[in-house]
């Protein structure tokens, strides 16, 4: 992943944005390819290097908070797993909440499915 990002921005940004957005909305693919195309290159990488190589599995156990894991249906980035994972993981009462969305940004492409389950979390209905 890095070294896509280094050999060649522009490229790079085509192929992640079909990894993180449903393809079938043109209109969220295009808002995200411009938000990705409009970061400066040379900060993309060691932020990649952040989020790609990090890892904080120990630090779930730590968690004693209550907390809610929302997960989408079809996430080629973090598969449905990783949020049962965590979910067994995280000492605090915990629950996973599954949004109908394909792939990684529900808050683009499945906003209103999104924004009912936040509801329910949170304690109220829209």
């Amino acid at each position: 992943m890095i070294t896509s990002i280094e050999s060649g921005y522009e490229n790079w940004t085509l192929s992640f944005v079909k990894l993180l957005v449903d393809n079938n909305d043109p209109l969220s693919v295009e808002h995200y390819l411009r938000c990705l195309k409009s970061m400066n290159p040379e900060f993309v990488v060691p932020l990649a290097k952040i989020v790609f190589c990090s890892d904080e599995r120990e630090t779930l156990e730590k968690v004693t908070t209550p907390c809610t894991i929302i997960q989408t249906t079809n996430d080629l980035v973090v598969p449905e797993f990783v949020a049962h994972y965590m979910q067994k993981k995280i000492k605090g009462e915990t629950t996973v909440e599954i949004v109908k969305a394909d792939r990684h940004l529900p808050q683009l492409t499945a906003h209103l499915e999104l924004v009912h389950v936040l509801g329910r979390v949170l304690g109220f209905e829209i």
